[in-house]
């Protein structure tokens, strides 16, 4: 991620208040076309970012780039500069919701030239979709106490409608089923295997991991407790990630500080936090020391951030210690294909092959796919605007080399990526942690 490299004021308020907003420097960028070349939308970052350079924010403001961009962060993946442009243009669609720098603006989102910034945002940001979206915890918290009548009436025809033409949901898209016995009801009933003689592992249990796949979580603990760890659940409210990709930052810092505060004691002991799904578990690690303002949350927030790893990572540090501590059964030669992909959130900021080398441990023969954004992007794929451009971004590559490789399991960390294969493959792809965990003598 780039810096600002300079503290001078800017005459242009608004363009001060995105790269405050982004963390990131707009004149960094050289205009080399890197990210232009890699958008799995065919989307012209570069052009968002050469507007704004030229102090021409209206016209960024209005860029089709600015509104489809979906925050999969290949751009930031490939530029030579540290660039991001995708955190560029969510600064861009959401900045009207702070105070315009240097007092060139006002509360109504007014920057300078005359920029409605809050008309623009109603215009193409659906704000009652954002807001539900956003707050996916808290319905997929009644979801589940209300399943399986929840699931039923979700699948109703007359539901998939309401949704398209009021919150513009596209009408083939379907939620994710809520499971009535959320995963952390199974945790506190379940008998710990093995005495935790190494400790304990605090496990960031996500929303979908609750409400909607607790195998995976289930799965996590098993292999956590078989490697003889004391497994217990991290004390946290949602991470706010589907708040920061719809734009609602203000209530995003204010999950940031919240968990900030309750994960900051364990992770000063030295307790790693440990998750499965790379967008909640890399916001910690790489948003919240941003989200919070004040000094000392900040400083605490960093060490937060320090223990924060995904489960692949913690697997895998303890493998190149040579103290992983599990034993995989004995597999036949090709017995057991997997493809991998990788979750964009974990190219950029972690690394897919820890993944891949876990499961070869295990005994899978596995490879990894050489594709980028699935197209789903958090909740962007569900939106009826985006439904084809999401569709195309799979079809460049992803899709055809899951269906090429039809004999082997599909293995993904995160649950947008497995809720997009399987709605445009009819595969039905597992998180790696599922895989480890039957592998396990």
């Amino acid at each position: 991620m780039s810096s600002l490299l300079s503290e001078r004021p800017w005459e242009d308020g608004l363009l001060h208040d995105i790269e405050e907003s982004s963390r990131q420097n707009v004149y960094a960028c050289n205009q080399c076309g890197k990210c232009t070349a890699a958008c799995p939308f065919s989307l012209v970052p570069q052009q968002v970012v050469h507007l704004l350079q030229l102090g021409e924010a209206a016209a960024a403001l209005a860029h089709g780039t600015t509104w489809d961009c979906a925050s999969c962060l290949t751009c930031a993946v490939v530029c030579p500069k540290g660039v991001s442009p995708a955190r560029i243009q969510r600064a861009l669609r959401t900045v009207h919701l702070r105070p315009i720098a240097n007092g060139n603006g006002n509360s109504d989102g007014q920057a300078p030239g005359g920029v409605d910034l809050g008309r623009c945002y109603r215009a193409h940001a659906h704000p009652l979709r954002a807001a539900l979206l956003g707050h996916i915890h808290r319905l997929s918290r009644v979801g589940s106490a209300l399943a399986p009548f929840s699931n039923w009436a979700l699948g109703l025809p007359p539901a998939k409608l309401v949704a398209d033409h009021v919150l513009g949901i596209h009408r083939a898209r379907s939620f994710p089923a809520f499971v009535r016995r959320p995963f952390p009801v199974w945790f506190r009933t379940h008998t710990p295997q093995g005495d935790g003689h190494r400790g304990t592992v605090l496990l960031f249990h996500d929303t979908f991991m609750d409400f909607n796949y607790p195998a995976q979580g289930i799965a996590a603990t098993h292999v956590l407790e078989k490697a003889g760890f004391r497994v217990e659940l991290t004390d946290h409210v949602c991470c706010g990630r589907p708040m920061i990709s719809k734009g609602l930052v203000a209530q995003a810092a204010t999950q940031a500080r919240t968990n900030v505060a309750r994960l900051w004691e364990p992770a000063r002991r030295g307790l790693f936090i440990v998750g499965c799904e790379p967008s909640c578990l890399l916001t910690l690690r790489d948003d919240y020391p941003e989200l919070v303002d004040d000094p000392e949350l900040r400083s605490k927030a960093r060490v937060v951030a320090q223990q924060a790893l995904l489960i692949d990572e913690f697997l895998g540090m303890l493998n190149a210690k040579g103290e992983l501590g599990l034993s995989f059964r004995e597999a036949q030669d090709n017995a057991r294909p997997v493809v991998f992909h990788g979750h964009c959130h974990q190219k950029a900021s972690a690394d897919p092959a820890r993944s891949v080398e876990l499961l070869r441990l295990a005994g899978y023969q596995t490879e990894m796919l050489q594709a980028s954004c699935c197209g789903m992007a958090g909740a962007f794929g569900y939106e009826k605007e985006h439904y084809e451009v999401s569709r195309a971004a799979g079809e460049r590559a992803l899709f055809p080399l899951i269906r090429e490789n039809s004999e082997a399991q599909v293995a993904v960390m995160g649950v947008s990526c497995r809720q997009q294969i399987e709605h445009f493959t009819g595969r039905h792809p597992r998180h790696m942690v599922e895989l480890l965990s039957e592998a396990l003598v």
